[in-house]
């Protein structure tokens, strides 16, 4: 009895050790299966989810949801297409050195200060779209944006490309990683010269295909004309000095911030008379006029415009993006005299210019400073 018990005993003692490795292989081999399948769900689940930013794993820096959030909204809306298409495939913490986030668009200004945030890849596996943001999503542009298909045909040859984007890097001393190709057109141009002839130059009368490119920097733009390959190009001085260089408005020199029921002001002084003349438009539709300084008002004048100008010039003003050159200044040239200084205020900012390079202005303040002279213009007492 004592033999059959000490058999029995050593072998359920041998069936207990080798369950003890079976177990211990089957959950070794189970630990790899769980890991396994953790590893294949996280992959799943970035694939799955395509808004999910990819390389958040990866990089130092995550990308804000705040940013993520904004850049597919806006991508999504101008495409027309659902967020779940899309996926950002890339994304750096960049410092952009002015307010319009390295990618002004033409005519506009942009404040010289440097702005933290981010440089964002996004992607719906056929296309990438370039986003410069500022730290929290809410200021964000498109680099696409400055280069639509109209004005940047896809035909634009890498040669000419490259030719205007070195030349500008060397005339402006800045890395070609900081231009942009903001415009690009084709032109037939009527003489060897481009139609860009020095003092002297003499040049054959001959038609020459090419292109007339506008290249984008931190603060002023270029224009260059080329041949079709850019083995000849030349800078276009007169189209690069049309615009004039603004200066910032001393705080002390500001106007007072227009009160709530005033849609606009002008102050109009100078001229061979030296008077000054202030005209607000209400929301109401008056238009007044006063002179300053004078004790009597008697140069006080009430006229009226409609309700429905009104708002249709408050529109002008948007779509013209006015607020954009808040608190800027159009100096005259140096020596002018007898000039009109005019200093526009909205209830977003000021501006202001003079009468003798008011066509030198951005396109987008000719806009405003036209629509407002039609405004006054169409007044009735």
């Amino acid at each position: 009895m004592k033999f059959m018990f000490k058999n029995y005993f050593s072998n359920n003692q041998g069936r207990v050790f080798t369950a003890l490795i079976l177990s211990g292989i089957l959950s070794v081999s189970s630990g790899f299966t769980l890991i396994k399948g953790a590893v294949g769900a996280s992959a799943n689940f970035s694939l799955e989810t395509s808004n999910e930013v990819l390389k958040d794993n990866i990089k130092p820096n995550r990308l804000p949801r705040l940013v993520t959030n904004a850049v597919l909204g806006d991508l999504a809306s101008r495409q027309g297409i659902s967020t779940r298409e899309l996926q950002i495939i890339d994304y750096n913490q960049q410092t952009w050195r002015n307010g319009c986030l390295e990618l002004p668009q033409p005519d506009e200004i942009c404040t010289q200060a440097l702005i933290p945030g981010w440089r964002i890849v996004v992607s719906n596996g056929k296309q990438n779209w370039i986003y410069h943001t500022n730290n929290n999503g809410r200021s964000l542009r498109l680099a696409s944006a400055n280069t639509p298909s109209e004005n940047l045909p896809d035909k634009l040859p890498t040669s000419v490309k490259n030719a205007v984007l070195q030349a500008a890097s060397r005339r402006l001393q800045q890395p070609i990683s900081q231009l942009t190709i903001i415009q690009a057109q084709q032109q037939t141009w009527r003489d060897s010269c481009l139609e860009l002839a020095n003092a002297d130059e003499f040049c054959t009368q001959a038609l020459v295909s090419g292109w007339r490119v506008v290249i984008g920097a931190v603060d002023q733009n270029l224009v260059y004309h080329t041949n079709q390959t850019g083995s000849l190009l030349r800078l276009n001085q007169k189209a690069n000095e049309s615009t004039l260089t603004p200066v910032q408005i001393p705080v002390s020199e500001l106007p007072p911030p227009l009160d709530r029921d005033i849609v606009f002001r002008q102050i109009s002084s100078g001229g061979f008379t030296g008077r000054t003349y202030e005209t607000v438009l209400l929301k109401d539709g008056r238009l007044i006029r006063v002179r300053i300084g004078d004790a009597n008002d008697s140069e006080r004048s009430v006229r009226r415009v409609s309700v429905q100008q009104v708002k249709q010039f408050v529109r002008s003003l948007e779509r013209s993006k006015f607020s954009k050159f808040k608190n800027l200044s159009y100096p005259a040239p140096s020596g002018a005299a007898d000039y009109i200084t005019y200093t526009l205020t909205s209830q977003e900012g000021t501006v202001q210019y003079n009468d003798i390079s008011q066509n030198n202005l951005p396109k987008n303040l000719q806009t405003v400073v036209k629509a407002w002279n039609q405004l006054a213009a169409s007044a009735q007492s």
